[in-house]
């Protein structure tokens, strides 16, 4: 009976924790269930910034934090301007939670499916915004101050 107690009190805490939106400022470790960022420096003036939001974090936000991220990195670095080298946002369908009841050899029960969303960007920061761009560039401080992720 008590360990049925303790898993019980497990299961409430987890469900808790996860009923919101992954928030900005969560690092990607055992304890936030794999979900947050991790940030890789692949170059003097390159980052690959990837995050992972549960299934309350929208499309919108993730790109919003990863973009945020990318000016903070920048802005540390000294560098007024970035781009992004490559871009992947995906929503996938990752496991189904279900259940169920079974009675006089009927099955009665519920089930549904988790999302989450990722995002895996490089970016690149750069010293001067270029005459002729290849693609979109960003102005640090204009991110920084414009974006919003704590909402």
């Amino acid at each position: 009976m008590k360990l049925f107690k303790k898993l019980s009190i497990v299961a409430a805490v987890a469900i808790l924790l996860s009923a919101c939106a992954t928030p900005y400022n969560t690092q990607k470790s055992f304890w936030t269930f794999g979900k947050g960022f991790t940030t890789t420096q692949i170059a003097p003036e390159s980052w690959q910034i990837s995050f992972v939001g549960n299934n309350y974090t929208d499309r919108a936000k993730i790109r919003e934090y990863v973009m945020f991220k990318a000016a903070q990195l920048c802005h540390d670095a000294g560098l007024p301007y970035f781009t992004y080298t490559t871009e992947l946002t995906n929503r996938d369908s990752v496991g189904q939670i279900g259940v169920a009841d079974v009675n006089d050899g009927f099955v009665l029960g519920t089930s549904s499916m988790t999302k989450e969303g990722s995002s895996v960007v490089e970016v690149t920061g750069l010293k001067v915004k270029p005459s002729n761009p290849q693609g979109r560039i960003y102005d640090t401080e204009y991110i920084l101050a414009h974006l919003d992720v704590d909402k």
